[in-house]
């Protein structure tokens, strides 16, 4: 018998769906990593940085504890929330996997009791529904859209980020000139969280997706079962 080999990324997907639970374990380290940054990293920078007043801060030199505060809490801004969505989507990855390996459970249950049944009586099987394509493009989508963000993120705080804040606030930023590339830097720093939290929201968006469509191919799949049962039933009874 011909066994029609799934098509990619399809088949990358189907190989991932049984370690769902080592994913979404996978998932919830990185939000408590992330969870741990901020309690750690984040919260002792934003304590150091607003220990003094306003013109004490702003005007510290570039390499003193309150320009490196600064720093540190604009960096940890920039990378761990992509970072904390990250873990999230893969924890709904894994639920979209668990409710796969679910569909093709019923599947196999289905295809073992019809070939139980008499040659005569036996429905046949129909193929997968196409939303199982779907649902599982829409999740590889929206891993990938939070992938992506993550990156930017990283960037960002390895770069463009840290170079900015790294100077005198009052000495420095405020007398930036038009052309400089300070102001250069601030466009970049003042714009990102404009359209990288909506990407990543957009990731998230494609993993819902996912969750509600492998649902409605549970749901299908036991509707079309007990509708066979029910036909199968009928004809034995008749033949009886």
């Amino acid at each position: 018998m011909k066994v029609n080999k799934t098509p990619f990324p399809f088949s990358m997907v189907e190989k991932m769906m049984p370690s769902f639970g080592r994913i979404a374990v996978m998932g919830w380290m990185i939000v408590l990593i992330a969870v741990l940054v901020g309690i750690f990293v984040l919260g002792p920078a934003q304590t150091t940085f607003f220990s003094d007043g306003k013109a004490v801060r702003e005007g510290a030199a570039a390499g003193s504890a309150f320009v490196q505060a600064n720093v540190s809490r604009h960096v940890v801004e920039a990378w761990v929330p992509q970072f904390k969505f990250f873990g999230l989507g893969l924890g709904l990855m894994a639920i979209v996997m668990a409710l796969g390996m679910i569909a093709r459970k019923l599947r196999e249950m289905g295809m073992v009791i019809t070939n139980h049944m008499p040659a005569d009586l036996r429905a046949a099987v129909p193929a997968p529904p196409k939303t199982v394509r779907i649902f599982q493009l829409s999740t590889l989508m929206g891993v990938m859209i939070l992938m992506v963000v993550l990156a930017i993120g990283i960037v960002l705080a390895t770069g463009v980020v840290p170079s900015y804040w790294n100077h005198s606030i009052a000495a420095e930023l405020n007398s930036a000139v038009v052309g400089s590339a300070l102001l250069t830097q601030l466009g970049v720093v003042s714009s990102f969280a404009k359209w990288l939290n909506p990407l990543r929201l957009f990731g998230m968006a494609f993993l819902f997706t996912g969750i509600t469509l492998a649902l409605t191919v549970i749901i299908g799949t036991l509707r079309l079962q007990a509708g066979l049962l029910v036909k199968f039933y009928k004809q034995a009874r008749g033949q009886g």
